[in-house]
């Protein structure tokens, strides 16, 4: 390899950032740090003040999973970052509220970029709240901008071979449908065209299902006492001499 693996991923990232800023954000977005972390099962997040220097210079961190570079469609990946870069401006030109990171000035500046925010990623979402993500709106800025980039052979050079979840969902699918103009039915969720195996191995690595639980928790009726049996245990409370019950949480 004639460069540094590192420099190109993280170069291509910033490139994005960098188109991204001037096309919808007039340039004016100060540098962060990007990081990729896989810990998290989110897509993206962004962390202000995350990084100081030692001349105590502050920067906020964008971080990005990798695992879902991987099994989602490219404008949606970029899509992602632009969300996160709506929370780059709101921190540093706007009014973050510290208990919603999705306030209405947010939400507001979402949807004159052309991303409509939802908490189910479709039209007629919530907009605000703490768990809310974006539909891509089909004649919106960040759509023109995006395809501009990637019409200009931009790609991201590095997959993650360890999913972090089942391929695309259905309203993924719904998503990349729209993006791309292609009208039909998918019946399987679509994912890089990576080749299945590679030199006998496989391409990518799926994570292991969960475990089946191996106890519940029951509560008494009366004094809601708790206790923790393994599954199928029937036990009485010492205290009110009733059955003890599994009750869902609310």
């Amino acid at each position: 390899m004639s460069e540094s693996p590192t420099l190109v991923f993280y170069g291509a990232l910033q490139s994005a950032f960098d188109h991204f800023n001037g096309e919808l954000f007039e340039g004016k977005l100060p540098y962060c740090l990007m990081t990729l972390r896989s810990a998290s099962r989110v897509y993206g997040y962004h962390h202000a003040d995350r990084f100081i220097s030692h001349q105590g210079d502050k920067l906020d961190e964008l971080g990005l999973h990798p695992g879902f570079f991987t099994l989602r469609p490219l404008e949606l990946v970029l899509s992602t970052l632009v969300h996160e870069m709506v929370h780059h401006w709101q921190h540093h030109f706007g009014t973050p509220s510290p208990s919603n990171p999705h306030n209405k000035e947010w939400a507001s500046k979402m949807e004159s970029i052309g991303l409509m925010p939802s908490d189910t990623s479709l039209p007629g979402g919530v907009k605000t709240g703490r768990s809310v993500t974006h539909d891509i709106l089909p004649d919106g800025d960040f759509l023109v901008a995006c395809r501009k980039l990637v019409e200009s052979g931009y790609v991201i050079p590095w997959l993650d071979r360890h999913l972090p979840a089942e391929p695309m969902s259905p309203i993924d699918q719904k998503i990349q449908m729209k993006v791309t103009g292609v009208e039909c039915e998918v019946s399987q969720p679509p994912v890089y065209s990576l080749p299945e195996e590679i030199k006998g191995e496989p391409t990518t690595y799926k994570p292991a299902p969960k475990p089946l639980p191996t106890r519940e928790k029951l509560t008494c009726p009366q004094c809601k006492a708790k206790a923790w049996v393994s599954i199928g245990t029937k036990i009485i409370c010492g205290s009110c001499r009733v059955d003890m019950a599994c009750v869902a949480e609310k």
